[in-house]
């Protein structure tokens, strides 16, 4: 009985070492895509104003309002592009836990296979 113990709480001891691992990861991850996001949408709101601004000034006064409505159009079609790959991505990354989840499936499996 005591081995058996034993053996359940060094098992148990792993597992949560692997979800720990995970939790770290995640919020690496995490945290990473929240600095990216938050970098990339301010270098493209500094560029587009300063393209826009550079468009407009170097476009004659009779076609100043066709060179904003172009400039405005690029840009929502970028954002689209960027918010398409971001629901791309969201969806395509590993789940969270994956690891430990595979652990307990085959821990139960042996279990049931041990009956």
């Amino acid at each position: 009985m005591r081995r058996f113990l034993r053996t359940g709480i060094d098992l148990l001891q792993t597992r949560l070492a692997i979800l720990s691992t995970e939790i770290a990861e995640e919020r690496f991850r995490l945290v990473r895509l929240v600095m990216v996001v938050v970098g990339v949408l301010f270098f493209l709101q500094a560029g587009a104003f300063l393209g826009l601004l550079y468009v407009v000034l170097a476009v004659g006064d009779e076609h100043r309002v066709a060179a904003i409505g172009i400039v405005a159009l690029g840009m929502l079609m970028l954002a689209a592009a960027g918010a398409l790959w971001l629901r791309w991505w969201l969806k395509h990354r590993p789940p969270m836990f994956a690891t430990t989840i595979a652990e307990l499936r085959k821990d139960r499996e042996r279990l049931k296979g041990g009956s």
